[in-house]
């Protein structure tokens, strides 16, 4: 793996970790975003992780379909949580980070 290859790779899984902790930091900043909402917008992240460590190109590929309840999630919390405004922003940013991140990735793998 080339050196491009292994700095965009090592940046997606970092945004996506930084990610998946915004998410848990919900229930303990005690925001008032439920342990349901937690869990629905984190657990789906965990499903790619083994393949991202790995570098492997189909859990690249599926990695931003895992995104999308965070996003939603963090967009609803944002628009009618003021209390929750802080933490889902971070949030909300940080899907956004790990998305292009992931884009970065697969951007720099040698073509099929």
């Amino acid at each position: 793996m080339n050196e491009p290859a292994r700095t965009a790779r090592g940046a997606a899984i970092a945004t996506w970790l930084a990610l998946a902790g915004s998410i848990a930091l919900w229930q303990a900043a005690g925001s008032g975003i439920g342990i349901t909402a937690t869990l629905i917008a984190g657990l789906p992240l965990l499903l790619p992780l083994p393949g991202l460590l790995r570098g492997a190109r189909r859990s690249l590929r599926a990695a931003p379909m895992t995104l999308a309840p965070a996003l939603a999630l963090s967009v609803t919390e944002f628009l009618v949580n003021p209390p929750a405004r802080p933490f889902a922003g971070a949030t909300l940013a940080l899907v956004f980070a790990a998305f292009a991140g992931i884009l970065a990735a697969l951007r720099t793998l040698p073509p099929d």
